[in-house]
């Protein structure tokens, strides 16, 4: 029988305990569901000592619920509706949705970018900037806008390899700094992609 040495002994013990079975790590998984036991847990104690106030509250929360559910069943009900319409005489110089309460068109969303840099409101111009720029690509049909879609949507669903797709991607990037992040960026660099963005309008527009 072939001894067996200390050293492979340790390395067995080592690969035993390696297992996931002897694993004490503990996943983010687990985590949250061990918290949301003991919560329910809690919550059922308390339910049970105060049945009065614990049927009002499922009431309101049974409330909140509905009026969450019927919310969410409005909006998308609304996008249905909005991407079943279709106009084919609707040109560029009418409402696009996705400038629905910013512009009535491109040119006057085009000024009011512009305004904002001059005021150095670099936060209002990067919004407008990069709304008019999701209106140009839905209306040239690299995507299809609707206010659900984040930006890594709009990224993953425009194709275009050329000057659309990399100011979309350019312009993403600063959107997410200034808007989400609120760092700073460059108002030249602001001003360019407000340029980029308006040659790609003329061009749509031809």
């Amino acid at each position: 029988m072939t001894e067996v040495t200390p050293e492979q002994v340790r390395q067995i013990t080592h690969d035993v305990l390696a297992r996931p079975e002897f694993s004490d790590k503990t996943t983010w998984t687990q985590l949250v569901f061990d918290h949301f036991m003991r919560w329910l847990d809690t919550f059922a104690r308390w339910s049970a000592r105060n049945p009065d106030l614990a049927r009002a509250l499922t009431f309101v929360l049974m409330g909140v619920l509905v009026l969450l559910v019927a919310h969410i069943v409005y909006v998308v009900v609304r996008e249905f509706v909005s991407l079943r319409k279709t106009d084919s005489t609707r040109s560029h110089r009418q409402s696009p949705r996705a400038l629905e309460g910013v512009a009535e068109n491109w040119d006057e969303a085009f000024r009011l970018a512009r305004a904002a840099l001059d005021t150095r409101d670099l936060y209002k111009a990067l919004w407008i900037t990069h709304r008019v720029l999701l209106s140009v690509l839905d209306h040239i049909g690299q995507i299809r806008f609707v206010r659900w879609k984040t930006n890594s949507d709009y990224l993953h669903e425009c194709r275009d390899p050329g000057a659309a797709g990399a100011t979309l991607s350019e312009l993403t990037t600063a959107y997410e700094r200034v808007i989400y992040a609120h760092t700073e960026f460059d108002f030249e660099q602001a001003r360019n992609l407000l340029s980029q963005v308006e040659a790609l309008a003329v061009e749509a527009g031809r």
